[in-house]
């Protein structure tokens, strides 16, 4: 390969900066990243340091990189690593937020980012800037401002109309976001960010509905690489790191043609070289940004696995100006495999006390497992079961789903045990999709308890239901009572009152991790989770893929 240029030849020293304490919304994805782009430059004859202050990755082994300065990701330490070394760049699109948030830092000191140039990083994080750069691509995105007092946020969320989706800028694993749905909502958020103090100003979204996908492309300034697309089960408003992704995602071939222009026109309008992640979402069949990260994201080990196209190697090699139609995977959108992948998060409840079960814009989960199948459905239960939901059903179940429009006497073959019941407590606006779910229970033989208004709605639905008291309701007989009992085997528990402890929603969903009791917080989970339990499969049956030899 030709050095990056000529000036530079005789230096041949790289600096790579980690992604620190792994945390929740920044984990062992980026210290992979990280040890990818390391051996990646050794091969291709550059000394590398590394910086990161984690005893527990990878990337701190001493024989990862020829140095390792386990010295903490801040600017005066970097900048005092960086004295000592005089490398002829610093790599930031690996460490994650922690590495990438340094880049405008290095820039002003003079120190030359490989890759993606600082500017080109915020003007991805700028919100005018990136609104303007969207404008002049004809790409869509929904209507959003900056705030940066309470006034502001409250005149802004009723322009936008709620509910409209509130984060600081320059967020780490969409910390501190919401999706505020009244003025209240939008009142108490202000006070706690503006309690912290606010350097950035405060984004105000208005929220969209619709079903969310995800892109990594590589890019080499001149072309781009797009490895894949992810679907998400779950719609918009639950963050991307708990969301259930499948690859590849299910798409009209006019959708995923706009996804792949896009990207490629998005990718190369950033001047990205390297990798850039992007999240889309479809809602009434058209396509809006949400955002784009100039960065290694946590869903590329994932896909590098499953798609066999090593990610951050060719991203490294683009970054050094080597050129992606001569690393050998073409451009566009790369081939799909003839097996399904679904990564499925997973969840450390038990060990986090009183954090709220709730899943949104802010990120929860510790981890992930992989499902694979040549089957959407399989790789669905082999990823679910994997990730530890139990997968248990009535003995007695029926095999198939009895349909609505089957008769009554069909339905009522179906017997129902009351050791195995399954609790619904939804918010207002997931009323009118709760009998379908419930009728899914149902069918497979589950017993019923719902609160008062989950259960006149399933009650009108015509399936019996047995009403359950909330606390306030009745001391002696209630949801809470009812977990303790042991009859029941899911809990769904939709209501986001997450922030407030007290609230008797989270005491629910807190009292089903003691007792060890599923609890699913959003419909489309739930749904996912009957049909698998639906389904043919168990962990006696499901087939062996070979991902090796079958793309």
């Amino acid at each position: 390969m030709m050095p990056i240029d000529e000036d530079t030849a005789s230096n041949k020293k790289i600096v790579v900066l980690g992604s620190g304490p792994i945390r929740i919304g920044q984990g062992i994805e980026f210290d992979y990243a990280s040890v990818q782009c390391v051996h990646a430059l050794k091969k291709l004859g550059y000394e590398v340091a590394i910086i990161n202050n984690n005893p527990e990755t990878v990337s701190t082994d001493f024989d990862t990189a020829d140095r390792l300065y386990f010295e903490p990701l801040t600017p005066n330490d970097v900048m005092n690593v960086l004295k000592v070394e005089k490398p002829l760049g610093v790599v930031v699109a690996f460490g994650g937020g922690t590495a990438i948030k340094l880049a405008k830092f290095l820039d002003s000191k003079g120190i030359r980012i490989l890759g993606t140039s600082a500017d080109a990083i915020d003007l991805a994080e700028d919100r005018e800037r990136f609104e303007q750069l969207c404008d002049k691509l004809s790409i869509k995105r929904p209507r959003g401002l900056t705030v940066f007092t309470e006034v502001e946020a409250l005149e802004t969320a009723e322009k936008i109309s709620y509910p409209v989706l509130m984060r600081p800028s320059y967020v780490l694993g969409g910390q501190n976001m919401i999706i505020a749905r009244n003025s209240a909502d939008v009142k108490e958020y202000m006070k706690i960010i503006l309690r912290g103090g606010i350097e950035n100003p405060v984004l105000i979204d208005k929220y969209m509905e619709g079903r969310e996908l995800e892109v990594d492309c590589i890019c080499d300034g001149e072309s781009v690489l797009i490895p894949g697309i992810m679907e998400h089960i779950e719609r918009t408003g639950i963050h991307s790191g708990d969301s259930i992704a499948v690859y590849p995602g299910n798409f009209d071939k006019d959708i995923e043609e706009k996804i792949v222009k896009q990207s490629t026109d998005l990718a190369l309008a950033l001047g990205t070289k390297g990798l850039v992640n992007i999240q889309y979402l479809i809602y009434e069949n058209d396509l809006y940004i949400i955002e784009a990260n100039p960065r290694s994201s946590r869903t590329v080990p994932y896909l590098s696995k499953v798609s066999k196209v090593p990610m951050i190697e060719l991203a490294t090699r683009a970054m050094l100006n080597e050129k992606i139609k001569d690393m050998g995977y073409g451009t566009g959108l790369y081939r799909k495999p003839s097996y399904y992948a679904v990564k499925v998060p997973v969840f450390s409840f038990e060990k986090l006390m009183d954090v709220d079960t709730h899943l949104g814009p802010e990120m929860k989960s510790t981890g992930e497992v992989l499902g694979i199948a040549s089957t959407r459905e399989e790789a669905l239960f082999k990823g679910m079961s994997a990730a530890g939901w139990k997968m248990i059903k009535p003995n007695n179940h029926h095999s198939e789903l009895v349909s609505e429009s089957q008769s009554e006497e069909m339905q009522n073959q179906v017997q129902h045990d009351e050791n195995f019941g399954v609790l619904f407590s939804v918010r207002q606006t997931d009323l009118p999709e709760l009998p379908a779910l419930a009728r899914k229970f149902y069918n497979l033989g589950f017993k019923l308890y719902a609160t008062t208004g989950n259960a006149i709605t399933i009650e009108r639905s015509g399936m019996p239901v047995t009403h359950i008291a909330k606390v306030h309701e009745d001391y002696n007989n209630n949801v809470m009572t009812l977990l303790e009992s042991g009859k029941v085997v899911y809990i769904i528990s939709t209501s986001a009152k997450g922030r407030d402890p007290v609230a008797e929603s989270v005491k629910l969903r807190r009292l089903a991790v003691e007792r060890d009791i599923d609890c699913l917080t959003a419909l489309d989970t739930a749904n996912a989770l009957a049909d698998c339990l639906a389904s043919s499969y168990t962990l006696d049956n499901v087939s062996l893929v070979d991902i090796n030899h079958s793309l």
